[in-house]
């Protein structure tokens, strides 16, 4: 959430500053606001469990997921080695998560175990 609010603010605000009040250099500091706020959310976000990101992708597999579900899947590049070649291998499998709800049933049962994995590992 903080990272999204961090890209928003950078690139919204020196927009708005040279459309509104192009003499306000002061403005611009808001770019250094996001950028902190970028920084900060990378510094202290915690990397998910391995039952986590496996209840994540199963969510996404039965046609469960919300919002930014998607993407934020996409996006989590675990830092542990082993759960990284699990994620990246649901992905290597069964291809953008959204197209996972229309994989045939073995793309899908190749999915869960997958899935299984990670839920099961050890990290």
């Amino acid at each position: 959430m903080l990272s999204r609010l961090g890209c928003l603010v950078s690139v919204l605000a020196p927009i708005l500053a040279l459309v509104l009040y192009p003499t306000a250099n002061w403005l611009f500091g808001f770019v250094v606001i996001g950028i902190a706020i970028l920084v900060v959310d990378r510094i202290t976000s915690k990397d998910r469990s391995p039952q986590e990101v496996g209840e994540f992708a199963e969510r996404l597999l039965n046609g469960n997921d919300s919002g930014w579900d998607v993407d934020d899947y996409e996006h989590l590049n675990p830092k542990n080695p082993r759960l990284r070649e699990l994620w990246q291998s649901t992905m290597s499998i069964g291809g953008l998560p959204e197209e996972w709800v229309g994989l045939n049933q073995e793309k899908k049962n190749e999915l869960r175990a997958i899935i299984q994995k990670m839920k099961q590992a050890h990290m």
